[in-house]
């Protein structure tokens, strides 16, 4: 699967999981981050640097989404697949 697809199937998995995802410059000012999961008046967003790559952007959105319950969602095969693969990585590596 290319990239860009990929990347597209994981930004409707976190609309899915009813989280607002947005791009913006973070790299600026004092923190610089290469994305993120907050609560905004009561409401989960994502907000990842727009200046990534497409694989980095790939990585920040998979490792956020391994770590929220998708059990109850449908996602993709190939999704839900890299989810739980990079969810089972992040178990087994040490502190």
């Amino acid at each position: 699967m290319k990239d860009e697809a990929l990347l597209t199937l994981l930004e409707e998995s976190a609309a899915k999981l009813s989280i607002k995802l947005g791009y913006e410059d973070l790299r600026k000012g004092e923190v610089a981050t290469p994305g993120g999961l907050f609560l905004l008046r009561g409401e989960k967003r994502i907000l990842i640097h727009k200046g990534l790559t497409v694989k980095d952007k790939i990585e920040v959105l998979t490792d956020i989404l391994s770590g929220l319950n998708i059990e109850e969602v449908h996602l993709p095969p190939e999704v839900r697949e890299r989810i739980l693969k990079h969810r089972k990585g992040r178990t087994t590596t040490p502190a």
